[in-house]
């Protein structure tokens, strides 16, 4: 029993020495699973995070204020250096407000 603890003490050793050396030439040479393990008769074949990184489509804010030169807020968030340098002139919301364009329902 002791030869054997002494034998798995010694593999233990061996696998510290090796797991950093073996991650460095996954990451060098960008590894994927499949290259280095047969996979025909296991799970289905993993993937890395990058290939699962895809653009989430956001929707846009609406404008809410504008100041006809092409700068706009949509009133949520901190106002723009654009807006603050205006009401700092004495102007208001209400001058850059854009008119609302919501239909109004049938009856």
């Amino acid at each position: 029993m002791k030869k054997r603890l002494e034998e798995a003490m010694s593999q233990a050793d061996d696998a510290e020495e090796i797991i950093p050396l073996a991650k460095k030439a996954i990451a060098q040479y960008e590894l994927m699973p499949g290259d280095l393990f047969d996979q025909s008769d296991q799970a289905p074949k993993l993937t890395t995070q990058k290939h699962l990184k895809t653009p989430i489509a956001r929707p846009q804010a609406q404008v809410i204020y504008e100041d006809g030169n092409g700068n706009t807020w949509a009133g949520c968030g901190r106002r723009t250096t654009w807006l603050i340098e205006a009401l700092e002139r004495g102007h208001t919301l209400e001058n850059f407000k854009v008119p609302s364009k919501r239909l109004s329902r049938a009856k």
